[in-house]
C-alpha cells in the first residue's frame, strides 16, 4: 500500500519541539503546493494541531525519499537533530493510525472532539490546492465517518473534552475557583472562544482580546468584554488568570514587556497554543505559575476500558473496509468496462424491436437503456464487492470480463 505517514506528536516530543513543526495556514498552503510538484507524490494532506503535526502522502510505485529528511526540510530543520522525535508509519499501519486518530483514541485527552473537525479541515484545505488524490480522499472520508460513528455509538467518559476544558478542570482540581475572578483570554479563534465561554460558565469576569483590523467580524461570547490586543499587558495587572490561545507564530506575552511588579499575587498563566504564546522564562518568576497544554493530559480511568475496547473493535472493522476498497480499487475500471459491454449486449438484443416500435426516437431510447443497464450492473457488482472478500469479488469480475471477451 503506497501510503506513508510522517509526523511528530505529544508522545514523541514536548511542546517546544512540537512548536517548531507547527504550521500557519499560509505555510500549509505553500507546503501542499510544494509537495505536489515533487515527482512521484500523488497526494498529500498536512494535519497541524496543538498536539501533533502529521504529513500523509500517497505515492507512485517506485517513489523513494528519506521521509524524515523531507519532513524536517519542509520546516528548514535538520533531520540529524530532530529525527529521533519523528515517527514513520507505512501502509496499513499508517491507515490504522489515521482511523484511530479520527476516533479520538490517539489524542492526549481520550475522545476529544476537535480532532474530527481538524482532520476534515486538513483534507478540505489540501483539496483547495489540488493536494489530495482518490486514495487520500477516500481514506480521510472513511476515517472521519468512522470517528463520528465512535462518538455516536460508544460512550467514552472523557468525550466532549478539549484542551481549554482540560486546563480549566485541571486547575479546579488543584483548588482554583474562577467564580468572580477577572480572567483575560488572549485570542478569539476557536480555542479562545471556547476558553472564554468555559470561564463565563463558571462565573468569571472575562475579557477577550481582539485585533483592531478584525473588529467587525470577530465572534466572542456575548457576556465577555473586549479589548484591543495591544492593551493586553495593561489588562493583565487586573487579572489573576491569563489564558493565551492564538494561532500566531510569535509570542503573545514576553518577559521583557510583562509588568511583573503590577501583577496580582499568584498570577496564573495558561498557554494553550502551539507554538508557544507565552515565553517559558515567565514561569520562573516569583509569584507566577505558568502552565502549558502538556500539563493537563488526562489519564485513562478504569471504567473506560470496556468502552475503549468497543471503540477499537469498531475502528478495526472500518480499517478492514478501507483495505478491501483499496485492494479492489484496480478492479473498478474493469467493472465499468463490463457494465458498458453489458449495455451494448442488451441493445443488440432489442435493437430490431426498437426500430419497429419507436421510429425516429431510437437513438434517444438507446441512450436511456444504456445508462439504465450500466447502473444496474454496477449496483449489483458493487453490492457483491461489499458482501464477499476481495478474492471472490475479483473472480466475479474476471468471469464477467471473460464472458464478454469470448463474445467478441
Amino acid at each position: 500500500m503506497d501510503i506513508v505517514m510522517i509526523g511528530i506528536d505529544y508522545t514523541d516530543a514536548g511542546l517546544d519541539i512540537r512548536g517548531r513543526f507547527s504550521y500557519t495556514k499560509r505555510e500549509q498552503e505553500e507546503t501542499v503546493q510544494r509537495l505536489r510538484q515533487l515527482e512521484g507524490i500523488s497526494g498529500c494532506i498536512l494535519l497541524s494541531t496543538c498536539n501533533r503535526t502529521e504529513l500523509i502522502i500517497s505515492y507512485e510505485s517506485g517513489w523513494k525519499a528519506d521521509e524524515k529528511e523531507l519532513f524536517c526540510g519542509l520546516k528548514g530543520l535538520s533531520a540529524e537533530e530532530y529525527g529521533s522525535y519523528i515517527h514513520e508509519r507505512r501502509g496499513m499501519e499508517a491507515v490504522r493510525d489515521i482511523f484511530f486518530l479520527a476516533g479520538g483514541l490517539k489524542s492526549q485527552i481520550l475522545g476529544e472532539d476537535q480532532i474530527l473537525t481538524q482532520m476534515k479541515d486538513a483534507a478540505d484545505f489540501s483539496r483547495q490546492f489540488f493536494g489530495t488524490d482518490k486514495i487520500l480522499e477516500t481514506l480521510f472520508r472513511m476515517a472521519v465517518t468512522a470517528g463520528k460513528e465512535v462518538k455516536t455509538r460508544i460512550k467514552l467518559p472523557s468525550a466532549n473534552r478539549s484542551a481549554p476544558l482540560a486546563a480549566i478542570t485541571g486547575l479546579e482540581q488543584e483548588g482554583e475557583n474562577f467564580c468572580g475572578e477577572k480572567c483575560l483570554v488572549i485570542g478569539n479563534g476557536v480555542m479562545g472562544r471556547m476558553t472564554a465561554q468555559l470561564l463565563l460558565d463558571r462565573g468569571a469576569d472575562v475579557t477577550v482580546t481582539i485585533r483592531q483590523y478584525r473588529r467587525g467580524i470577530v465572534d466572542v461570547p456575548p457576556s465577555a468584554k473586549r479589548i484591543e490586543y495591544s492593551g493586553r499587558y495593561e489588562k493583565m495587572t487586573e487579572c489573576r488568570y491569563i489564558f493565551s490561545a492564538t494561532a500566531s507564530p510569535n509570542m503573545t506575552i514576553t518577559l521583557e514587556k510583562l509588568p511583573l511588579e503590577k501583577l496580582p499575587a499568584e498570577t496564573v498563566f495558561v498557554d494553550l497554543a502551539v507554538p508557544r504564546d507565552i515565553q517559558e522564562e515567565i514561569g520562573d518568576c516569583q509569584g507566577i505559575r505558568l502552565y502549558d497544554i502538556d500539563d493537563f493530559g488526562v489519564g485513562l480511568p478504569e471504567e473506560t476500558k470496556q468502552s475503549l475496547a468497543e471503540a477499537e473493535k469498531l475502528l478495526e472493522e472500518k480499517v478492514q473496509e478501507f483495505q478491501s476498497w483499496y485492494d479492489a480499487k484496480d478492479v473498478v475500471p474493469m467493472l465499468l468496462q463490463v457494465s458498458e459491454k453489458a449495455s451494448e449486449d442488451v441493445l443488440a438484443r432489442i435493437d430490431g424491436r426498437l426500430q419497429k416500435k419507436i421510429p425516429g426516437q431510437q437513438e434517444e431510447v438507446e441512450d436511456i437503456v444504456r445508462e439504465a443497464v450500466q447502473k444496474v450492473v454496477n449496483k449489483i457488482m458493487f453490492s457483491v464487492r461489499d458482501s464477499v472478500d476481495v478474492s471472490a469479488f475479483r473472480d466475479c469480475v474476471d468471469a464477467m470480463t471473460e464472458l464478454y471477451t469470448e463474445d467478441e
